[in-house]
């Protein structure tokens, strides 16, 4: 696995933004009078991917939703994260760039 690769999966970033969209949804749906406006990206994210889902199988359980919802949430830190990373390793060539 290449640096650039493991360090996209693995960036602080990409915690971070995982963070922000999954722990305060859990903290909501484990006791909602907990859930706060943080939790609105991961909601939007979960009634998509529910949606979504529900239109594909219908008869699948709510709670087995929670699996593609954590799985696309690690994806989109992922994609934040290498933004990240990418948007600073330009920054750094530009800094160091003589011209």
């Amino acid at each position: 696995m290449s640096a650039s690769v493991r360090r996209a999966l693995s960036s602080p970033v990409t915690l971070v933004t995982y963070g922000l969209l999954v722990v305060p949804l859990v903290i909501g749906r484990i006791e909602s009078s907990l859930l706060t406006p943080l939790a609105l990206p991961g909601y939007v994210i979960y009634v998509l991917g529910t949606a979504i889902g529900n239109a594909l199988s219908p008869g699948v359980r709510l709670k087995y939703y929670w699996i593609p919802f954590l799985v696309g949430c690690y994806g989109i830190a992922v994609v934040v994260g290498s933004g990240y990373e990418l948007w600073r390793d330009l920054k750094q060539k530009r800094s160091t760039d003589p011209r």
